[in-house]
């Protein structure tokens, strides 16, 4: 075992209590240090705990995500150690980014900016650090001079080497003042694909990063840049690499998007909380239900305690389904973010706000009530799930209502990206996993061992919107005897189905617009329903 590895490998096992680096994370951290060294930033060689692990670290063979391939490429050919100063590094969910940057912060001589795009992410970030010993810093709006000027100095004095942030503070006309004082030696995007899907969209901060970037150092030695994401087709990584590192290029580190050990499944609906519901019921948690809504968290949330609290099954009550979104108050989603990630049984209903980057490695089930906008942020919110490398699920719900939601998506990539993952949602004919890798332009393959790969290998996977086989067996026994109104309360009172009133009209409104079911247009039947003619026997 070289040097270098010796010193890697013993700071990891001091700093971080990690008997050993993956493979990528000891390439990506090479690369960072070497780069390092060739512009003159100095090292903490003190971080040595005076003695190496002389166990031999493991092949890539004996670890978790062994099949990741990485593989480094410059753009426009260049090869030399100036662009491993640049780095875009894309890793599946789970494979240890953070360390990534986290242990070369504590070997630079020099603080690191970390770059997030949501609170949550950067809360989280900043508790596990705290946790292991080390005092970051984090720059969030509303703060008061006083505040501020206490970070500055923490940053100065080198008592923190961490400044957790995201783009809109460090746009500040006061930040952006104070960033080229600080001698950031290294600079950090994580869930770096948000500069294509939310940069050109609502968050137009994101498109200057390369301003922040240029603040950090003016006219002095350019610190360090690395991108992380866990997902990234190429029209996103070409996105990435324009307005972070511009005309430069960077050096690519490529890891497999495949999470092994997640199950995919999706299921069509008409009455999305009630297939959420069952969906509880059915499979294992701690568990996280995505919703594109605050609104609709918060709705799903009281419905889940009070249909479950109904049901006996699984001992739910009011403490084990809670809601999260961005519309808390820090001291809010603080309580939330305590309660489930030490909740071995419970239910979070959440917006995208909670979905990037936050460590509950236990998490069983991940379900989206509602389409997510992208390949991109599917595999970000699933990989939630089975973050310990146990096996996990991953259901997403789709339906006819996904359509109006394309349609005010308008013609750009925006709409291209739903396209793509609504078409992912309703195809049964090829695995789930082997096509989520090809819409990343990964060459991999589907299949997983025990043939729990996903509902479309395990033969399972369906057409159809689940309320159609009970809803065309109701009318086919029952023709042109109700009416709308009347099948509704019919169906709501035997309770067999479990649907209120409205339920039941929605649902069955869904399947006459599908022409599955139709009203009678004799006048001795008039209005009466009966199963389109195809399902009539």
């Amino acid at each position: 075992m070289d040097s270098e590895s010796d010193f890697l490998g013993g700071t990891v096992q001091r700093l971080f209590g990690l008997s050993y680096l993956f493979p990528y994370q000891r390439l990506v951290i090479t690369n960072m240090l070497e780069a390092a060294e060739a512009a003159g930033i100095s090292l903490r060689r003190s971080c040595d705990p005076g003695g190496s692990d002389e166990s031999p670290l493991p092949s890539q063979e004996q670890v978790p995500w062994a099949e990741s391939e990485v593989s480094g490429t410059a753009a426009g050919g260049e090869t030399d150690r100036a662009c491993l100063g640049r780095q875009i590094v894309i890793l599946p969910t789970g494979a240890g980014k953070s360390l990534c940057f986290q242990l070369p912060a504590m070997i630079l001589e020099g603080p690191t900016l970390v770059i997030y795009p949501i609170l949550s992410l950067m809360a989280d970030q900043e508790r596990r650090l705290r946790e292991r010993g080390f005092f970051p810093v984090t720059l969030r709006g509303g703060q008061s001079r006083e505040e501020r000027d206490l970070l500055w100095e923490q940053i100065r004095s080198g008592k923190s080497r961490f400044i957790i942030a995201n783009p809109e503070v460090l746009l500040t006309s006061a930040v952006m003042e104070k960033l080229n004082g600080l001698g950031i030696v290294h600079a950090v995007i994580d869930e770096a694909h948000c500069v294509s899907e939310w940069g050109e969209s609502f968050r137009p901060a994101y498109l200057r990063i390369g301003e922040i970037i240029a603040a950090l150092y003016g006219n002095g030695p350019e610190p360090l840049i690395t991108a992380f994401t866990a997902t990234a087709s190429a029209p996103v990584l070409e996105k990435i690499e324009r307005y972070i590192f511009g005309s430069r290029g960077a050096h690519r580190i490529i890891g497999s998007p495949d999470r092994s050990n997640i199950s995919y499944a999706a299921q069509g609906c008409i009455l999305r909380d009630l297939a959420v519901r069952d969906l509880i019921l059915k499979h294992k948690r701690p568990a996280i239900v995505f919703c594109s809504s605050r609104r609709g968290t918060e709705k799903l949330a009281r419905r889940l305690r009070n249909d479950l609290g109904k049901t006996g099954a699984g001992e739910f009550s009011e403490t084990e389904i809670r809601f999260y979104h961005a519309g808390l108050d820090r001291e809010e989603k603080t309580g939330v973010e305590r309660w489930f990630f030490g909740n071995p049984r419970g239910v979070l209903v959440s917006t995208c706000a909670y979905g990037m980057g936050v460590d509950k490695p236990d998490i069983r089930t991940v379900i989206h009530r509602d389409c997510p906008p992208s390949v991109e942020a599917y595999l970000q919110e699933s990989g939630r799930a089975g973050r310990d490398g146990l096996p996990s699920r991953a259901i997403l719900l789709w339906g006819s209502n996904d359509a109006g939601i394309l349609a005010r998506r308008g013609t750009g990539p925006d709409r291209q990206r739903m396209e793509q993952i609504l078409s992912y949602a309703r195809n049964t004919g090829r695995c789930r996993r082997e096509t989520l890798l090809a819409l990343l332009d990964y060459e991999g393959s589907g299949g997983s061992p025990g043939g729990d790969c996903c509902d479309v290998c395990s033969g399972t996977a369906g057409e159809t919107l689940r309320e159609e086989a009970s809803l065309t067996d109701f009318f086919r026994r029952n023709r042109r005897i109700y009416t709308l109104k009347e099948a509704a309360a019919v169906l709501a009172r035997t309770g067999t189905v479990g649907w209120t009133e409205d339920e039941a009209r929605l649902a069955v409104l869904e399947l006459i617009r599908n022409k599955r079911i139709r009203k009678m247009r004799n006048f001795l039947w008039k209005d009466k329903l009966t199963t389109a003619k195809s399902f009539e026997q």
